[in-house]
């Protein structure tokens, strides 16, 4: 695993220019190596952890979205990196510094989902709020497994279908193993940072 040390990232976080509206300044410079296209089934074992066991100090993920991918920091080092999929044209992932907001290990999508009936049947697959709902159906939201909160317009880092290419409406997708992993090392208030 490559090391970075501490005082490089708090020298680059005095270099970005890059924040969001939370007031947080960004850390830039880190190096992304190119990533390859996989397809979804590869994409459940893109990713690596390797976090010595003791590691103390800040906990920060940087998101690469043309790279389509994250790396995991815990006290400059890098332990963790893992491919995603994030915002699609038209429903781009916000760049900026932002700050975990909440987790939740079960989230379903407030927006994005299907319809289905009594009985379960899906009868609208691909649905959005706002769309009208068949007689006898009620909405059912995407699950979202493993969230973690950045935005409070609805930008989460979860569980999902990863391409390593923008697929999603806006969140961040991690392949179902990472999505465990970063989950159950981030706390509320650690830093994301997605450029």
């Amino acid at each position: 695993m490559k090391y970075l040390p501490f005082a490089l990232l708090t020298a680059a976080a005095a270099l970005c220019s890059c924040t969001s509206d939370n007031g947080l300044a960004g850390l830039d410079g880190y190096a992304f190596k190119r990533n390859t296209h996989y397809t979804p089934n590869d994409a459940v074992n893109a990713g690596s952890w390797d976090a010595p066991a003791g590691i103390t100090g800040q906990h920060v993920i940087v998101v690469d979205t043309n790279l389509q991918k994250a790396n995991y920091y815990i006290g400059g080092h890098l332990v963790g990196t893992s491919t995603i999929s994030s915002g699609k044209a038209g429903h781009g992932t916000p760049r900026g510094t932002f700050r975990i907001l909440a987790k939740d290990a079960d989230h379903k999508s407030s927006t994005y989902g299907s319809i289905v009936d009594s009985a379960g049947n899906t009868l609208v697959a691909e649905y959005t709020q706002g769309q009208p709902i068949p007689a006898g159906g009620h909405y059912k939201g995407a699950p979202m497994t493993n969230a973690l909160q950045i935005t409070t317009g609805g930008v989460w880092m979860h569980e999902g279908v990863v391409t390593s290419a923008p697929e999603s409406h806006g969140c961040i997708r991690l392949p179902k193993k990472m999505a465990k992993i970063f989950y159950d090392n981030t706390s509320v208030g650690d830093t994301v940072i997605i450029k």
